[in-house]
């Protein structure tokens, strides 16, 4: 069998070659042969000429992204998608992913193939950029960036997978295509593969400035090669990977990684771990803010609301024009604002951010439909724009946003009892469409209110139309089940407006105009929450509070203390994890966090997965806000730690590489 696959053969011009390195996917991991060395000259032929091959080599990130409703990160306990759909985050938090599972969405099962695939091109691209030593066009100063954004990538991909996969093969340099069977490089140990991607990450930073203009965003700075090693040894200093795996005698067969034999995964725990963490966390962050980031800011939101008309936001209980409460609105605003402003716009936070496939100008794309309520606005020619209503919090979601004192629902005594929760907040309100507002709803914090929709809230002040859109999950005629919408609804109660411009219209024209955002791949919020877990891991209490209280202070919630934590039903460490919960939202962190917490059993098990009473035609006021169990057959294993390597009909990893062992439990 000819184990390695050319999928850019024949290929005459650049725009071929760009093309089929973001549309193609080899059979196997370890490589794409260039067919004869002439046509291949044509990549390197002058400057311009390889300035395009690099920004292919880094199309493999966006068809990897882990912020499509059918990444298989969706198989959290932040977000529910209707049961009919049935894609890859579903079917893993089903326990029903096996290593033959395929699917039609062009994208769903590409961690694995396009990493390896594009480690492939990466590699001919060095070779290439090697072999040519005087380029017309391409200055020495280029040259090095190129290599150090290579190294960055070489990391990056190796990052991914083996965040997804566990310890996996490392392909650092181009195979020979008549490699035979026992050759083929196996899994490596886990902190073998974090010790050769912090090599690469700490090689790129050398190489690489630490600003780039804002046409040129998206590419590797050395910033965002620190942030992301701060972000793998984070990883590897957690109880999965430091100690806790639970697969103690999982290990390879045939293959061995230098120093460490057929062993996969260390299981003794390592406080040196956390130590190199937290030097690494540190380092990104000074790193970050040297480099001009910032944590975005109210004044950073109100001159992009100002220039766009956006006023600010209706929020239950605030409707007083006092200063008090404008500057809670302010704030709700400002965090709307945050997870869709790109640099341009003020927003000096992102440190690498991307647009990702599924966001296009289409109301936003799918990326932006899949999460909207369905009737937004009937139109002129009388059909309704609508969005999907598949994304839907849970009940432990809405429960674990804090109140406005910045505590859990649950532990905040000037709260409202739980016993009262599900009943209406103001019985006497004047506006009918926000009369329905629950209690649980009201005396929340700004995110609450900037990235989670409810029944009786505004959604938006101009989406309809240019004018307010009211939400009422009770009604089959507007933004409520019916039969005629079943398969785009979950009905937990909730959706989400993450990464919904507040300047969004859909007009009766049938016109939707929308800025379309850059996702945060990593930000500067998650580098202070990286530092406040390791130095709780350490037992460094005000360290831990100190970096924590940037983001409470941003979030507009009173300062985190030593005494409300002795007041309340967590610790520092679950206090840490919670803000996470909250602060990085549906940014792709929680499925990763809480694995290599080892939380996922309890939070992911059968029985666990909560909403209100939203799945049925026209529900009555009290019908409708009662806890009910999510009617999809959720359940936890242990094997769900990690994905499997792929063997099926069309891409069978293990058939092609005996050196290959599957992941536990499948």
């Amino acid at each position: 069998m000819k184990l390695i696959t050319s999928h850019l053969a024949n290929i005459r011009t650049l725009t071929q070659t760009l093309i089929l390195a973001c549309l193609l996917g080899a059979c196997n991991y370890l490589d794409v042969i260039p067919p004869a060395q002439a046509d291949f000259d044509d990549t390197v032929k002058d400057g311009d000429a390889v300035l395009n091959f690099l920004y292919s080599c880094y199309a493999g990130v966006l068809q990897a992204d882990p912020f499509s409703y059918a990444a298989f990160e969706t198989s959290t306990d932040e977000n529910i998608n209707p049961s009919s759909w049935g894609r890859s985050g579903q079917v893993v938090s089903w326990r029903r992913l096996s290593p033959t599972f395929t699917t039609s969405h062009w994208g769903e099962s590409y961690i694995w193939n396009p990493t390896y695939d594009y480690l492939g091109q990466i590699n001919m691209f060095t070779q290439l950029l090697d072999a040519h030593p005087d380029i017309p066009g391409l200055s020495p100063e280029d040259r090095q960036r190129y290599k150090g954004e290579i190294c960055f990538l070489k990391g990056y991909y190796h990052f991914r997978v083996l965040e997804a996969f566990g310890p996996v093969p490392i392909i650092d340099s181009r195979m020979d295509q008549n490699i035979t069977n026992d050759k083929i490089p196996g899994r490596s140990h886990f902190d073998y593969c974090v010790d050769y991607i912090v090599g690469k990450l700490d090689e790129a930073a050398q190489l690489l400035p630490p600003t780039i203009p804002d046409n040129e965003k998206g590419r590797a700075t050395s910033v965002i090669c620190k942030s992301l090693k701060a972000r793998l040894l984070l990883y590897a200093a957690s109880p999965l990977w430091n100690g806790g795996f639970p697969y103690k005698e999982w290990k390879n067969k045939n293959y061995e990684t230098p120093g460490y034999g057929k062993e996969l995964v260390s299981h003794t725990y390592d406080p040196a771990k956390w130590q190199r963490a937290l030097t690494a966390c540190q380092e990104a962050l000074d790193a970050a803010l040297a480099a001009g980031h910032k944590l975005y800011d109210v004044e950073d939101a109100n001159m992009l609301a100002a220039n766009e008309s956006v006023d600010l936001p209706i929020v239950p209980g605030r409707d007083e024009d006092t200063p008090e409460n404008e500057t809670f609105k302010e704030k709700v605003r400002m965090l709307q604002y945050l997870s869709i402003a790109n640099e341009s716009q003020g927003n000096r936070e992102l440190i690498w951010g991307l647009r990702v496939r599924l966001d296009g100008m289409n109301m936003g794309g799918e990326g932006v439909t899949a999460k909207m309520p369905s009737f937004i606005v009937r139109r002129n020619d009388q059909n309704i724009t609508s969005g999907w209503a598949g994304m839907a919090p849970t009940l432990y979601t809405a429960t674990h946003f804090y109140t406005s004192n910045g505590i859990l629902p649950s532990d905040d005594k000037d709260f409202f009892p739980e016993n009262e929760w599900y009943t209406r907040f103001d019985e006497n309100c004047s506006d009918p469409g926000r009369r329905d507002v629950i209690k649980l709803h009201a005396g929340r914090e700004p995110r609450f209110y900037a990235w989670m929709t409810f029944d009786g809230d505004v959604y938006s002040r101009k989406l309809a139309n240019n004018g307010p859109l009211y939400i009422d999950f009770k009604d089959s005629e507007t933004n409520g089940w019916n039969e005629a919408n079943e398969r785009n609804y979950v009905g937990t109660g909730y959706l989400s407006k993450k990464f919904i411009d507040p300047n969004m219209v859909c007009t009766v024209y049938g016109n939707n105009t929308c800025d379309v955002a850059r996702r945060p791949f990593i930000r500067l919020a998650e580098l202070y929450l990286n530092l406040a877990e390791c130095h709780a891991a350490l037992g460094h209490t005000q360290p831990a509070l100190d970096n924590l209280n940037f983001i409470r202070r941003r979030a507009g919630i009173p300062e985190l203390t030593e005494e409300i934590i002795n007041g309340s039903s967590m610790d520092l460490t679950e206090w840490i994890r919670n803000e996470r919960f909250i602060e990085l939202f549906e940014e792709g962190h929680r499925y990763y966090d809480i694995r290599r917490w080892m939380t996922a059993p309890e939070l992911l098990k059968a029985g666990a997965h909560m909403g209100l009473n939203g799945h049925q035609k026209d529900p009555s006021f009290e019908t409708f806000n009662r806890p009910v169990q999510i009617d999809q057959p959720f359940k936890w294993d242990d094997r769900m730690y990690l994905l499997p390597i792929w063997s099926n009909s069309s891409f069978d990893e293990l058939y092609s590489n005996p050196q290959m062992v599957q992941a536990p439990g499948y």
